[in-house]
């Protein structure tokens, strides 16, 4: 579930993951205020539609179920996930409460996102993005500058492939630090031959000073100290947001990247790397739910990660990932002593079973919804568990994605549009774009980044994480590091919908520092 202000009017789009996505609803709630109760009764109202109604199978339940895995087994959506403001984080809560769901969880990507704000406070990160979004700012605002630096740049080439152009940093992007600081350091070289070739002209123009200390030593070693983690953590976030992407990615990719803090990225100062993990850990805490962490132990691929990470306390309870599972196994049971006793006893069968190494072998390759459709049937109270756990998504992209969809439909050009054929052109859409798509389950890859991560590097040359490497194919969503997609990410408020990188006007050398203090601030 995603919500915005589009058109000046609170809109909400619902999206159900089967696991291909299918906008079901879009809810619009007019001049109405965006509070939990008006957001519970237009989730309500599209929940109780046809198309919900159409997209989900009836499930068979495992004999001797109680009423809590009877509603995770049978029919009605099993999990709400949205983003972060307070009002749609209370509206999910009391979704659940009511019984509209069994459990609820923030967005991960959003989660992720976060992680790299918490990130641009610290050192080395805070100095490498002024200096980067000065840069940036500075070459692609000031019409002058921006010509002499693409003819500087034209010949350049960084690590055999040409040198990209700068991207400035926008909040609409998702870890938008990852790709302008990126750019940034690619693009250090031709940005030295700019300001030279501009000082030894006839006509020089004005360089800001901020511009002039971003292209000397030491703001070149804060970038470079920085564009490694962010880069896989810009990683991490386009596989959560891939529409194939498993829930048990959410604690795979988050625990792993956690622990890696530990042993790799010594280019970092050790006070920010610890200031890193409590982030990782602040916000799996105030996002996740213990049901991904039960995905994580149901998935193969994450075996080998299982002990290396079991000792980790997150959130603000301290609560390790193994007790995150038995919590989940416990809601599961409902109060019902026997059937917890049952499902902790497959559990440690299914964990066994999963440790084999024909086993590990097999979940690197497919879609952890795949091995328990082919192997987990002799496993009869967690295969219907399983099932549609591993249909879940760990992010709410498919709402946000609707809305790029919406964007198209009601455009500029088309702003007289009634609003209800806005919706039906947008189920259209969006729909037709998922349906043409290859099945995201049969199509599941792991990617590089998830393959590093399990094994915390040990296997692979670190170097391997070169640009354009980071994002691989996992989860139908990754690639490179400038490819992620994003959309507003509201923090406490949703954001009025825009585009990435809407074109600005051209400014003056001496309004290059102003901008960036009001970009950053």
């Amino acid at each position: 579930i995603d919500g915005a202000t589009f058109n000046h009017k609170g809109v909400i789009n619902v999206v159900i993951y089967t696991p291909r996505p299918l906008l079901i609803g879009t809810a619009r709630l007019g001049t109405e205020p965006s509070s939990a109760v008006n957001l519970r009764a237009a989730l309500t109202g599209v929940l109780a539609g046809p198309m919900m109604a159409a997209a989900l199978p009836q499930a068979q339940v495992a004999g001797g179920a109680v009423t809590a895995m009877q509603r995770f087994c049978g029919r009605g959506p099993q999990m709400l996930v949205t983003d972060s403001p307070s009002n749609m984080v209370r509206m999910r809560t009391e979704a659940v409460r009511a019984g509209a769901a069994v459990f609820s969880l923030g967005c991960a990507a959003h989660a992720g996102n976060l992680v790299a704000r918490d990130a641009a406070k610290m050192p080395p990160f805070s100095s490498a993005l002024r200096h980067a979004v000065s840069a940036a700012v500075f070459v692609t605002r000031c019409a002058r500058a921006g010509a002499l630096h693409i003819q500087s740049a034209s010949n350049m080439t960084f690590n055999g492939r040409r040198v990209r152009s700068l991207k400035p940093y926008s909040r609409t992007r998702w870890v938008g630090q990852a790709v302008t600081v990126s750019a940034a350091q690619e693009n250090m070289a031709a940005l030295r031959l700019t300001l030279f070739s501009n000082g030894c002209a006839e006509h020089p123009f004005d360089v800001p000073a901020s511009v002039t200390a971003a292209v000397e030593a030491a703001s070149a070693a804060a970038i470079d100290q920085s564009v490694p983690f962010l880069r896989v953590l810009a990683a991490v976030v386009a596989l959560l947001e891939g529409d194939g992407a498993p829930l048990s990615s959410y604690a795979g990719l988050f625990s792993t990247l956690r622990s890696s803090l530990d042993t790799h990225f010594l280019e970092l100062p050790a006070a920010t790397r610890q200031a890193l993990q409590d982030s990782i850990s602040k916000r799996f805490g105030a996002f996740s739910d213990p049901m991904a962490a039960l995905a994580f132990y149901l998935d193969g691929f994450w075996t080998p990660a299982r002990g290396r990470v079991a000792g980790l306390r997150w959130g603000e309870d301290g609560r390790t990932l193994p007790a995150l599972r038995d919590a989940a196994v416990e809601t599961l049971a409902g109060g019902d002593a026997g059937l917890l006793g049952a499902l902790r006893s497959e559990l440690s069968e299914v964990l066994a079973f999963l440790g084999q190494p024909e086993q590990e072998e097999a979940c690197r390759v497919v879609h952890p919804l795949t091995w328990w459709r082919l192997s987990g049937e002799c496993f009869p109270l967690w295969h219907p568990i399983a099932i549609r756990l591993f249909c879940l998504p760990p992010s709410a992209a498919g709402g946000e994605r609707a809305f790029k969809a919406l964007g198209h439909v009601f455009s500029p050009r088309r702003n007289r549009t009634a609003s209800e054929h806005v919706d039906t052109l947008t189920r259209i859409m969006f729909n037709a774009a998922s349906l043409r798509r290859r099945n995201p389950v049969t199509s599941f890859s792991r990617s590089s980044t998830e393959k590093k991560l399990l094994l915390f590097w040990e296997e692979h040359d670190a170097g391997a994480m070169a640009p354009g490497a980071a994002g691989g194919g996992g989860g139908g969503g990754g690639g490179a590091v400038d490819d992620e997609g994003g959309e507003a990410d509201g923090d406490e408020e949703g954001g009025e919908y825009e585009e990435d990188d809407a074109p600005g006007s051209d400014l003056e050398p001496d309004e290059v520092d102003a901008f960036v203090n009001e970009l950053l601030a």
